[in-house]
């Protein structure tokens, strides 16, 4: 069992927060391999990393008619609002608080990169740990499913080249 079937199949459970900011991480990493999969075939650069071109791969998907270009579109919009998260959970200090009800809450700090980085500070219940996992989750299997299905067509590729 998973560290994600135990969250979703016991609602009053606790999880380690190092743990569970491992795995949301992850997610957030599997998408990416799988944009700069997508990117490498449709030969765009990634010098930068593999979301260098993702404005690119989004016009591209946007402009190619297709349910599946579509939806990995719509899927990497909403994958892209969690974006910020990302970079807080990579980058904060974590710490373990109890609330009124005994219920364990994570506080994310982040220090700033820069006098310019205003990424806030969260506290996060347990409802929003396991809501940010699951669309993580979600998130992933989906950018990573959409990708391949994409790369298995030689037709839309092509028309994605183009694009």
């Amino acid at each position: 069992m998973t560290a994600q079937e135990k969250i979703d199949s016991k609602d009053q459970i606790e999880f380690d927060p190092h743990n569970w900011i491992g795995i949301v991480l992850e997610h957030f990493a599997r998408a990416e391999q799988a944009i700069g999969k997508l990117s490498l075939k449709l030969e765009l650069p990634i010098a930068n990393g593999s979301l260098s071109s993702l404005n690119e791969i989004r016009n591209r998907l946007s402009s190619v008619d297709g349910k599946t270009c579509k939806a990995l579109n719509n899927r990497i919009t909403r994958w892209a609002k969690n974006r910020p998260y990302r970079h807080l959970l990579a980058h904060a200090t974590v710490t373990t608080l109890f609330d009124a009800t005994g219920r364990m809450v994570i506080v994310t700090r982040h220090l700033p990169r820069d006098e310019n980085d205003v990424t806030p500070d969260k506290l996060w219940t347990h409802e929003e740990q396991k809501d940010l996992l699951r669309q993580a989750s979600n998130d992933s299997r989906s950018i990573c499913d959409h990708v391949r299905n994409l790369l298995s067509d030689p037709t839309t590729l092509k028309a994605l080249r183009k694009a």
